[in-house]
C-alpha cells in the first residue's frame, strides 16, 4: 500500500495554535495574534533592548518597526528602514517615497502573502533604481575600476 506524505501544519511557537506564517526577522512560526514584533520572543526583547537604535537618522524621532496580520495568509511588514542606505527614517517627515509590494512565500503546501513597505529617504529616493546611495556608490566604484583597467591595458599595449 502506498504511504501518503502528510505534513502537519506548523504550530505557533508562543501558544501552540495553528501557525499563520513566519516572522521575517526571527523566522519563528507564529499565529495571527503573535505575529506582531512586540507579541513574540525574541523580537519583543530585541525591540526593548535596542530602543535607542530605532530613531530617525535625520531628526532623532523614534521609529518603531511594525508587522501585523489581517488574515491567516496575509501579513503586513514595515521595517521603518530606508531601502537605499539601510538607516531608520521617520514616517511623517523624512520618508520621501514609499513603495508597497507583495511577496508570496511558499511554506510547505501553503503560501503566505507578505505586504512589504519599502521606504526611501531624501538622499536615496532619486537614485532608488541604482540601489540608493549605497548601490550608487558601488556602481561608481565598479565603473572607476573598469575605467582604470581599460586605461592600464591601453597603456601597456602602446
Amino acid at each position: 500500500m502506498a504511504q501518503l506524505n502528510i505534513r502537519p501544519v506548523p504550530s505557533c511557537t508562543e501558544c501552540g495554535l495553528e501557525s499563520a506564517g513566519r516572522c521575517p526577522t526571527c523566522h519563528h512560526f507564529l499565529c495571527m495574534d503573535h505575529f506582531g514584533l512586540t507579541e513574540h520572543q525574541p523580537c519583543a526583547a530585541r525591540l526593548a533592548a535596542h530602543a535607542d537604535d530605532y530613531i530617525c537618522y535625520v531628526c532623532a524621532q523614534p521609529v518603531r518597526p511594525q508587522q501585523w496580520s489581517t488574515t491567516v495568509f496575509s501579513h503586513y511588514v514595515d521595517t521603518g528602514k530606508c531601502e537605499g542606505c539601510d538607516r531608520y527614517i521617520c514616517d511623517l517627515h523624512h520618508t520621501y517615497l514609499r513603495d508597497e509590494g507583495v511577496e508570496i512565500v511558499r511554506d510547505g503546501l501553503r503560501s503566505q502573502r507578505y505586504h512589504v513597505t519599502r521606504r526611501y529617504c531624501g538622499l536615496c529616493s532619486p537614485v532608488r533604481h541604482l540601489g540608493g546611495i549605497v548601490g550608487t556608490t558601488r556602481w561608481v566604484a565598479l565603473l572607476a575600476v573598469l575605467a582604470m583597467l581599460v586605461y592600464f591595458v591601453l597603456q601597456t599595449t602602446v
